[in-house]
């Protein structure tokens, strides 16, 4: 049986020592809960057989004490250690209570809060079985003196802890002189524990209960539901401390009581019974859990290597953390734009400059179309153009100045179409920068906005390519295109068409023109659908790429920066840490449970 506890003592040790927390892999254990006042530290000190607990009104145990208990027949004198100072061994228990008091106010401070961190100590003795129990923090309702207000709120988060881990055993203590039905250390193993499976009941002060028939069913399990067992015990009492009482001449009386008063039940009550019962209960639990045990630590390695994996190395060298990251940071863009890293998480950023080409720049051009009044402005324009005398023929400066004009709605949405690639593009900077360069904060900003200062650059050399463009085609009116003279006869024939016979020929006239402004705006919308694309591609995607990564190594490989900039997240840094923590942990667990045939 030994070995099986020595085994979870190690583990214990060894997560302890490490700073981390055990939780992971449940480790068996019993785990003893009351209510302040309920007799816990006594039940625990006849157990070890030595007052070594803090005494003292409130709140006195405010971390969770693990005690190790050892048997070595071969020592004459008791002896204990604690994990956070193993070569000092205390033969004074006195001053073991001492240095609990101590330990407990460097963490928690002098006022009456209470911390998770626990303390660790191990008691060897030739008179004591081996064994392992976990003593929290009484039960309190009301904040007394200096406890902090949530103070109920605390311990009660710090117990269930503990007790809702499955290979828990629940020591629940409540004292005999109250009523068993309003036992807050049972009702709080209840919420965790339903049908009793894991929990055993101890009442103390059981020379304080009235012997009446109720509380002997009590005694014999008749009505509490708890599958490991009602055991009572009789505490020592203030004076038998006060009189320096050992705690053998204590536990001899106890048993004389059972005898005296209990002769039926004796055999089943008692200290030393609680004793026996508990290290059957912790052996047999233990050898169960201890197979699924050495399958998590397995488990859990893997789990913290992916994890460290993910998080990658320190950074060793900055420069070339700095290199490489900038490099994974152009190589990523580069791939998400021209679609070599396909994610079904969401939309590339070729795929949505795709969507711009498609529908945003068509959408946008088809709307621009000849005003509803145009018929009314040719009819100006030529007035205009004619002067005092009428003329035969309308001048070409008719259609000039009225294309010009409508030319000039192309400006605004072509510009927004521009604007919305430069967006899309954006979304992709800082897509990337998140995911290449979350380790790095510093990093992530400067990189950035060097990125978007390069960007909104290369917009405005676009817009400014798209500009020009527009003010060649205001500049000269190109009645010769191809398309427009392959196209302009049959224009004109059907606006002279005879079933007009019954219009002037002014308003002819009129109607040809529409139908030429008509015919040359469709093509410069044709030519523009062509060009902004290309522009766009020009120099909003491929000269911003060709020349991020040049643009990037001269901004950021400056001397003084360099170090600042690949400085990790804290949060990184922390979550490095403990997962090495717990991966040395479990290695070491590794090799204890290798241990366990």
């Amino acid at each position: 049986m030994e070995n099986f506890l020595e085994i979870i003592n190690d583990l214990q040790d060894v997560f302890n020592t490490v700073g981390v927390s055990s939780d992971t892999l449940s480790l068996p254990q019993i785990v003893v809960v009351g209510s302040q006042s309920t007799g816990k530290s006594s039940v625990l000190e006849s157990i070890v057989r030595q007052d070594f607990l803090p005494r003292g009104s409130g709140i006195v145990t405010r971390r969770p004490l693990i005690i190790q208990l050892t048997q070595d027949i071969t020592i004459e004198t008791p002896k204990a250690s604690f994990l956070h100072e193993p070569d000092v061994w205390y033969t004074d228990f006195t001053e073991i209570s001492n240095e609990i008091i101590k330990n407990t106010d460097q963490v928690c401070g002098k006022n009456k809060g209470i911390s998770s961190d626990p303390i660790t100590i191990k008691v060897v003795d030739a008179h004591m079985p081996t064994l392992t129990l976990v003593d929290l923090p009484g039960i309190t309702k009301i904040p007394i003196g200096d406890q902090p207000e949530d103070i109920e709120e605390q311990t009660y988060s710090l117990i269930n802890r503990y007790i809702e881990n499955p290979n828990s055993i629940i020591l629940a203590i409540s004292p005999g002189n109250s009523d068993i039905a309003n036992s807050e250390s049972l009702k709080l193993a209840r919420t965790v524990d339903p049908d009793g499976d894991r929990t055993i009941a101890v009442i103390t002060k059981v020379d304080l209960m009235e012997r009446t028939r109720e509380n002997l069913d009590v005694l014999q399990g008749k009505t509490l539901p708890v599958k490991l067992g009602i055991i009572g015990v009789i505490n020592r009492n203030q004076s038998h401390i006060e009189q320096k009482v050992t705690v053998e001449s204590c536990l001899e009386r106890e048993a004389q009581y059972f005898k005296n008063f209990y002769h039926n039940i004796a055999s089943e009550h008692g200290t030393e019974h609680l004793i026996q019962r508990l290290c059957t209960i912790l052996m047999n639990h233990v050898k169960n859990c201890l197979p699924d045990l050495i399958q998590r630590v397995t488990e859990e390695k893997i789990v913290q290597h992916e994890i460290l994996n993910s998080l990658g190395p320190k950074v060793e060298d900055p420069k070339l953390t700095l290199a490489e990251c900038i490099r994974i940071y152009v190589d990523r863009f580069k791939a998400e734009i021209y679609g070599t890293n396909s994610s079904w998480q969401h939309n590339t950023g070729g795929k949505e400059l795709r969507d711009v080409f498609e529908r945003e720049i068509g959408e946008a051009l088809d709307k621009i179309s000849l005003p509803e009044d145009i018929e009314c402005k040719i009819e100006a324009e030529i007035r205009n153009a004619s002067g005092s005398k009428p003329s035969l023929f309308t001048p070409n400066i008719v259609f000039d100045n009225l294309a010009c004009e409508i030319l000039k709605k192309f400006r605004p949405p072509v510009k927004r179409a521009i604007k919305k690639g430069a967006e899309k593009l954006s979304d992709v900077i800082a897509r990337v920068g998140k995911d290449v360069l979350r380790k790095y904060p510093n990093l992530k900003r400067e990189a950035h906005q060097i990125a978007m200062n390069l960007l909104i650059k290369k917009q405005y050399e676009a817009e400014g390519f798209i500009d020009n463009y527009l003010k060649l085609e205001e500049c000269y009116i190109n009645t010769n295109h191809r398309l427009f003279t392959m196209n302009r006869s049959k224009v004109e024939a059907e606006n002279r068409d005879e079933n007009l016979e019954d219009l002037s020929f002014e308003k002819r006239n009129i109607r040809v023109i529409k139908g030429l402004l008509d015919l040359y705006i469709g093509i410069i919308r044709y030519q523009l659908m062509d060009i902004v694309p290309k522009a766009l591609i020009c120099f909003v995607v491929k000269e911003f790429s060709d020349r991020l990564h040049s643009t990037l190594m001269k901004h950021l490989f400056v001397e003084d920066k360099v170090e600042n900039l690949v400085k990790e997240d804290i949060l990184i840094e922390e979550k490095r840490e403990r997962a090495t923590k717990m991966l040395e942990a479990l290695q070491k667990a590794d090799i204890i449970t290798s241990l366990f045939d």
